[in-house]
């Protein structure tokens, strides 16, 4: 059994070791803690090292600790930027075009009304991974 940390856009260490386990568990009722990879991912294009930040909108007018299934997504336009951003990016990757439309679906439809906590786009994203690349 392994026990995960739910994140965006996970590394391909977390998924390699998904792979391998035989029990996969995800952590939706730990802390959030702020400036890690729970609402942030690195891609990289051509000016170097780029940062995908989902906005969180609670975390400075809660004091003490939040659980992550409290954390809410601040209602901006960030699904539309990061898909440029991995767009422009990647566009000219080799298969990228295989993936395209499954990152389209994923941040331009309006799949996110549902999604009202961070915990849920994690599962959501990573359920996409696991379908698509394993």
């Amino acid at each position: 059994m392994a026990l995960f940390i739910p994140t965006y856009f996970s590394t391909i260490s977390q998924y390699t070791s998904i792979v391998k386990s035989n029990i996969i568990t995800f952590e939706a009722e730990e802390n959030y803690q702020k400036q890690s990879y729970r609402n942030r991912c690195y891609i990289f294009g051509a000016n170097g090292k780029q940062l995908l930040n989902i906005p969180i909108s609670n975390t400075n007018k809660i004091s003490g600790k939040i659980k992550m299934r409290d954390v809410v997504i601040e209602n901006s336009n960030w699904q539309r930027q990061h898909y440029k951003s991995l767009t422009t990016a990647y566009n000219h990757s080799p298969f990228f075009e295989f993936y395209k439309d499954d990152l389209q679906f994923i941040f331009m439809d309006n799949i996110w009304s549902d999604y009202n906590y961070d915990c849920s786009i994690y599962f959501k994203i990573n359920s996409w991974v696991w379908i698509i690349w394993f």
